[in-house]
């Protein structure tokens, strides 16, 4: 469920290049500081960043200030646009606890979901050979030369949907390996072989997850499971 926000605007006779750190201001109890007009909508939060659409015209680069429940200021770098959908990394990760007060507090939090598709502290997941499938997916795209942008227009999908998929935040539908590696210049068995990996790796937190959630009398999408190599 996404929420309104508003990013503060420059004062009046300020370049752009003035304010390069603005205040991005949510909207947690159903009305904005000041009672002023919304300008942002804040589509989802997650441990790396938050995904923002706005009609306002902002540069790569650029840094936003939020206040976060338990995290305090936090600092958000907007890292690529495709239309009004801007990415923004936070400088640091969010904490689990931080990440949990967010969605106590009503902000769209990224959760966990039972397909390893969804969102998680899984970021770092690697295959045998070092290699995460978005960290292929990442490198492979780079060594073709390719953008983001120009991934995404021979795979008819959007720059979005390939950010999160080198992210580590989306999987590719399987039936869609062989016409990636084709758009990567790369063998299909390359990519096969870390998506085959990950997926054991997705099935076994999974089942953690699941187990956890019995023994604590709560759901699964709750369990979040942190992994540090």
């Amino acid at each position: 469920m996404a929420i309104k926000a508003l990013i503060d605007q420059p004062a009046p006779g300020l370049g752009q290049r003035t304010a390069m750190r603005r205040a991005l201001r949510l909207e947690t109890s159903g009305v904005l500081p000041g009672g002023q007009e919304a300008n942002v909508t804040v589509h989802n939060i997650s441990v790396s960043g938050l995904l923002l659409e706005t009609g306002l015209d902002l540069p790569n680069g650029e840094t936003l200030s939020l206040d976060l429940p338990e995290a305090g200021i936090v600092e958000a770098v907007i890292v690529w646009r495709s239309g009004q959908l801007y990415g923004c990394a936070f400088s640091a990760p969010l904490s689990p606890a931080a990440l949990a007060a967010a969605q106590l507090q009503g902000l769209p939090v990224t959760e966990s979901g039972p397909a390893p598709a969804a969102a998680s502290p899984m970021v770092g997941r690697r295959t045998g050979t070092g290699e995460s499938l978005g960290l292929r997916l990442n490198r492979l795209r780079r060594e073709a030369g390719l953008t983001l942008a120009e991934v995404a227009d021979r795979l008819g999908v959007s720059k979005p949907t390939v950010w999160a998929w080198e992210k580590g935040k989306a999987r590719p539908l399987p039936e869609r390996m062989t016409a990636i590696a084709e758009a990567l210049g790369a063998a299909p068995a390359d990519l096969a072989e870390a998506a085959g990996h990950e997926t054991d790796i997705a099935i076994l937190l999974d089942d953690c997850r699941a187990r956890i959630a019995e023994a604590c009398g709560t759901s699964p999408g709750a369990v979040r499971i942190m992994i540090e190599l």
